[in-house]
């Protein structure tokens, strides 16, 4: 189907007053960029507040990983029918309706006293804050001409990267200038206040019709693809979800370092990996001009960032001494951040008319290692009171993804 770079046309009748909230730019600016920094924010506050969280209601590590893993669960799962509710509402009533939904369970979570009040309260704010990226990319397809998307795309990726990094130093901050309560009641008042602009932007703008896009016919879904590509990416987010969920916990108890320094390590450790991306994907696009192939140019860079994020971080895993175990982990992020552009150019380039549902399972799969994987982890280490087994299960998913990897076959030209 032709796509064409014409500006999106405007139905007649349009409200004056709202006009501007035409302007793509202006709705980049006042409402996919705040949105999408301030969610990123969120999902690192539970995080790093673990430890706190932890001692305040002498929960185990079990305990904590569960109200940690909650809001994974049904991040994950509510990925699935976004798509479809997008559909039905339109990416700006949706995006306007999941930031409530998220604010008020940040709000509610404030004031939750137990670990099953906080379970629900997490598992509240996934279902609410699952239809955020698809309503992003939706409202980018529809406002954004063909020749701005991979632009404006990258800058929300920069934006979504940027919030992991602020999130950690800024939620420490917060909770120990005043308390870990008070900062998830600022996050969603500020939620609350960028529901206002959400709201104006869904009554004012003119919503881009998506029924009158003709169906283009695809081929069935490649099951062989979603093994090699979808398994290779749960394994990856596996081994990186020791960063996303464990890190904190991690330092803290093992270390006994303070939470400031815990805050700016965990900081430090989504940095190296957004960096690592970048630095990934500008050698992957000059391996494909040197002449490789897709293949060559995709695949053993993924291979390498999933062998050496999982090596480093087993390694790291086994030291004992926090001089050393740092430089380690943080070796290890870079390694995975090479892993996670690789498997994203293969969904991209070796899906065919199949990459939108490859894309959709993929996430799923990932978002669900992120839930699984550091749960499994933690209650590894509760029951035996060590990390051997949760190391142990780290290679084992390393050598898995490698082999997946190893596996995705490039596509047949014809």
């Amino acid at each position: 189907m032709h796509i064409s770079d014409a500006p999106l046309p405007v139905r007649h009748g349009m409200v004056q007053a709202g006009r501007h909230w035409n302007n793509p730019w202006l709705v980049l600016g006042l409402v996919l960029l705040p949105a999408t920094f301030l969610m990123a924010i969120d999902k690192q506050t539970m995080v790093v507040m673990a430890p706190r969280i932890q001692s305040s209601l002498g929960c185990s590590l079990g305990q904590i990983s569960n109200i940690i893993s909650a809001y994974s669960f049904t991040y994950a799962l509510c990925q699935l029918p976004a798509g479809w509710v997008c559909g039905r509402l339109g990416a700006a009533r949706t995006y306007a309706l999941a930031c409530l939904f998220w604010s008020f369970a940040l709000l509610a979570t404030a004031f939750a006293s137990t670990i099953w009040e906080l379970v629900l309260c997490r598992a509240l704010l996934g279902m609410g804050q699952a239809p955020d990226w698809t309503a992003a990319l939706m409202t980018v397809q529809q406002r954004f001409r063909t020749t701005h998307r991979s632009s404006v795309i990258a800058i929300l990726l920069a934006a979504l990267s940027l919030g992991a990094v602020v999130g950690a130093p800024l939620s420490v901050f917060l909770m120990t200038s005043l308390s870990w309560q008070l900062c998830f009641a600022i996050y969603g008042i500020t939620g609350v206040l960028l529901f206002g602009i959400l709201l104006a932007y869904a009554l004012k703008a003119e919503d881009p019709s998506i029924q009158q896009q003709q169906a283009v016919p695809v081929e069935p879904f490649a099951l062989s693809r979603l093994y090699t590509i979808g398994g290779a990416y749960f394994c990856l987010m596996g081994v990186e979800g020791f960063f996303l969920a464990l890190f904190p916990l991690y330092l803290r108890n093992m270390f006994h370092l303070n939470m400031s320094h815990v805050g700016w390590y965990v900081s430090a450790s989504y940095l190296i990996i957004l960096l690592s991306k970048l630095l990934g994907g500008f050698a992957s696009d000059q391996l494909l001009h040197a002449g490789l192939s897709q293949w060559s140019a995709r695949v053993p860079l993924g291979i390498a960032g999933l062998g050496g994020g999982t090596a480093f971080l087993a390694v790291a895993l086994m030291t004992s001494r926090s001089a050393a175990m740092l430089p380690l982990a943080l070796v290890a992020a870079a390694f995975l951040g090479l892993g996670q552009i690789s498997i994203w150019a293969c969904v991209q380039e070796f899906g065919g008319s199949s990459t939108a549902q490859l894309s959709s399972w993929t996430q799923f799969l990932g978002n669900l290692s992120v839930a699984v994987v550091p749960l499994a982890m933690s209650w590894s280490v509760t029951i035996l009171g060590n990390w051997g087994m949760a190391d142990g299960f780290l290679v084992f998913l390393g050598l898995t993804g490698i082999g997946a990897l190893a596996c995705v076959r490039a596509p047949i030209r014809t």
